[in-house]
């Protein structure tokens, strides 16, 4: 039985290392795990983020809406009451809590020394003389303020009998003033809020009484003892005492403001979150009848009871669960069927793959935000942000392809519904569209003014099917403009990372590259101008004949910029570098020359990496040769003699063949600039015959093999050189006060046409 096991094992482990990865064809065993595992988490993560309801599917409602159907209490649940509510309530609570204050039993004997304190700076004052207000009204200042006596009060202090009787009348008044009465400053009683204070006596106990029987202290306050007990003194004296005591005695209550904030703090969280009760089967909103303010409440009481008991994981749970899963996975597993049949090389590479998870992923994370955020209506999920990444990586083809699975897919999570796909599917298909030349940025600013039409569509035709107001439409179209522009700066910022992760190149980094202020164009410019002004003449052609073929001009323009950047170390072996009468070729073996010739396409693809750019602009490096051979060497070497020694590779550029459109028209465009230059007679016909003798020799040397160039293109390509050139090499007026040529020997009509292919020498 072990050995059974143990066999079974051998056999499982000889296939998993029998695995190849699929060059050839990325549908191998080892190729799809990964693409597979990517789908599996793309659809884990969409699970987590929209976790399936349970038993009980919560109908999509909104205060305003009517109600498509009856919603109806699954189970008893309490109904909560509104954040704002409950804030108002609570503040209520607290403020309806007595502050709460001290009685200092102390007070009466404080008040005592402060007022004899008072009393007796009159005592200072010369006797017998008639003591002027001035000094009087100085002296009786308090803390810089006056109390507010009068003349005869003040000529009162100022005579010894007058402060004698005060001073019997303050010791005697003070006990039963303080005993009766619960004061606080004037000041401090006006700002209290409330209407009751709660007064805690010294033996513990505490009594809430009204806050008008708080006697205010003020000059002149009146205190219903202090009154009572005046009527005893002489008119004058009584009047000093009813006017000096309620300003000077201190308060008999100590306020408590710790204590206070603890009591208030209490009430709020007394005060009950929750004020009623759903029974099972109790009807909440009934079918077509708009819902009110209340019932929402309940509803969204009802949602969070639902999240509560979603806390324990069921088997009910489980099911929905997998059944989700599996539906995300079939979409997801669909859309990468598409790509194996209709977008191989998206396929076949995994770092595209990867990319377009990471987008898919994305969008939907963004979904299931927008989709907790109740203000937020659920069609404002920005889809086009992955319409507008994917068209910009790719090309618009692929992004209207996302679109639709993307849009399907995320409209299908929760109860996202019906509005996420139609804003999803003409938003995104319009940011699709519209990128098919991003050369600018400001360019991105007509994708969002798409993308918002399209969303305003979407809108206009939902609004027609639901009987939107034209308020709500007009709150939809800005939810749809914010969706837009949120999707369209996000794109903006998103793609350097993305391009970078996924190895693609955009046309915003081709517009970047052809600045011919890089380092390395501008190097080329004064290590070998000739190789320069070369580069650009072919960039001109490849640029006009890419774009008439329908290929991406600006990536020939920017790979016919660099392609000969291998000349940079030794500029003076390639001719168009070389002062006249010097050749240092003349000194080497046609093998050796070979070999220098041939090596500037590997030194340009070092210098293009060591540079940074990107394998697109490399691909024109390597294959602008192709596997031709260098002609002008290999027959000097049989001209000189056997040449047995050499191998017919050693005359051959390393290649690859051109396997594009743009990197054959570069070949191309590279032959046809050489041999323009020794044209003697430069007419259309004269170089409609070369760019005829050129393309038929590279389709005879298979040089074309690789690329879907038709015989259409190229004669498509043959008139824009022709046109280029003739642009270029056109007639100039010999003026005849100043003549700049010197006297050359032409060719005859009838001679023989210039030889194509350029000598390196």
């Amino acid at each position: 039985m072990m050995a059974g096991w143990v066999e079974m094992g051998r056999s499982v482990v000889k296939k998993v290392a029998a695995w190849r990865s699929g060059v050839e064809d990325p549908a191998g065993l080892r190729d799809l795990v990964p693409r597979v595992a990517l789908i599996g988490l793309l659809a884990l993560l969409t699970l987590v983020l929209f976790p399936p309801p349970g038993g009980y599917k919560m109908v999509a409602v909104r205060v305003g809406v009517v109600a498509p159907e009856d919603i109806i209490a699954p189970f008893d649940f309490p109904v909560r009451r509104a954040e704002e509510a409950l804030t108002r309530l609570q503040e209520e609570a607290a403020h309806s809590v007595a502050p709460v204050y001290t009685l200092r039993t102390t007070a009466a004997d404080s008040a005592a020394v402060r007022l004899l304190a008072f009393i007796d700076r009159f005592e200072r004052l010369p006797q017998g003389e008639a003591i002027e207000l001035d000094r009087l009204e100085q002296v009786s200042r308090v803390e810089g303020r006056s109390l507010g006596l009068r003349a005869v009060e003040l000529r009162a202090l100022a005579d010894p009998e007058s402060r004698d009787r005060l001073r019997a009348f303050i010791r005697q008044a003070l006990p039963a003033i303080y005993s009766e009465h619960r004061m606080l400053g004037a000041e401090a009683l006006a700002q209290m809020p409330g209407t009751q204070i709660a007064v805690r006596e010294p033996d513990g106990s505490e009594e809430i009484i009204p806050k008008d029987e708080v006697v205010a202290l003020e000059a002149g306050a009146e205190i219903p003892v202090l009154d009572r007990l005046a009527a005893s003194l002489d008119p004058e004296t009584g009047r000093l005492a009813l006017q000096l005591i309620p300003a000077l005695a201190p308060s008999n209550l100590e306020a408590r403001p710790a204590l206070t904030a603890v009591r208030r703090e209490e009430a709020r969280r007394a005060v009950s979150p929750i004020r009623g009760e759903v029974l099972r089967g109790e009807l909440i909103v009934g079918a077509h009848t708009r819902v009110t303010q209340e019932q929402a409440q309940k509803l969204a009481s009802l949602s969070r009871e639902i999240d509560r008991r979603r806390g324990g994981f069921t088997a009910e749970d489980a099911r929905a669960g997998l059944g989700t899963l599996f539906l995300n996975m079939a979409l997801l597993s669909l859309f990468g069927f598409y790509l194996y049949l209709y977008r191989r090389d998206v396929f076949a590479d995994l770092r595209a793959v990867s990319v377009l998870v990471l987008v898919w992923g994305l969008v939907t994370g963004l979904a299931a935000f927008v989709h907790r955020v109740e203000s937020v209506p659920d069609y404002a999920v920005p889809i086009s942000l992955g319409s507008v990444l994917v068209a910009v990586l790719w090309d618009a083809r692929l992004s209207a392809v996302v679109t639709l699975f993307l849009a399907i897919y995320v409209s299908a999570q929760g109860d996202l519904g019906f509005p996420l796909l139609w804003t999803g599917l003409l938003g995104g298909l319009a940011g699709s569209w519209s990128v098919r030349c991003i050369r600018r940025r400001t360019h991105f600013y007509e994708t969002l003014l798409f993308i918002t039409a399209g969303h305003a569509l979407a809108l206009a035709g939902l609004a027609l099917t639901s009987f939107w107001g034209w308020t709500d439409f007009g709150i939809a179209v800005g939810w749809g403009t914010l969706s837009a522009a949120l999707a369209v700066f996000l794109a903006m910022g998103l793609l350097p990372v993305l391009e970078w992760a996924s190895g693609r190149t955009t046309d915003l980094t081709l517009l970047e590259l052809a600045d011919l202020n890089r380092p390395l164009l501008k190097q080329l410019l004064l290590e070998a101008p000739g190789t320069y002004h070369h580069s650009i003449i072919v960039g001109n052609l490849a640029e006009a004949a890419a774009e008439e073929i329908g290929g991406n001009s600006l990536l020939a323009r920017v790979g016919a910029y660099y392609h000969d950047i291998g000349k940079i170390p030794r500029p003076e072996y390639f001719v168009e570098n070389q002062r006249q009468g010097w050749n240092p070729h003349n000194a080497l073996p046609p093998e050796a020359s070979a070999r220098i010739v041939s090596r500037h396409v590997q030194d340009g693809v070092t210098l293009a990496r060591a540079a940074g750019l990107p394998e697109r602009v490399i691909d024109f490096i390597r294959e602008h040769h192709g596997t031709t051979r260098l002609t002008y060497f290999w027959q000097k070497a049989e001209e000189e003699g056997p040449v047995a020694s050499c191998s017919p590779g050693d005359f051959v550029y390393p290649g690859p063949c051109p396997g594009s459109k743009e990197t054959a028209v570069v070949m191309l465009a590279d032959s046809v600039e050489a041999a323009s230059r020794v044209v003697r007679e430069p007419t259309p016909d004269r170089f409609r015959e070369v760019v005829r003798r050129i393309i038929e020799m590279k389709l005879d040397e298979h040089q074309l093999d690789k690329t879907d160039l038709t015989f259409r293109d190229l004669a498509i390509v043959e008139a824009k050189f022709v046109g280029v050139l003739t642009g270029i090499h056109h007639h100039r007026i010999d003026y005849p006060t100043l003549s700049l040529h010197a006297p050359e020997v032409r060719d005859d009509a009838a001679g023989p046409l210039p030889s194509v292919g350029r000598s390196p020498a």
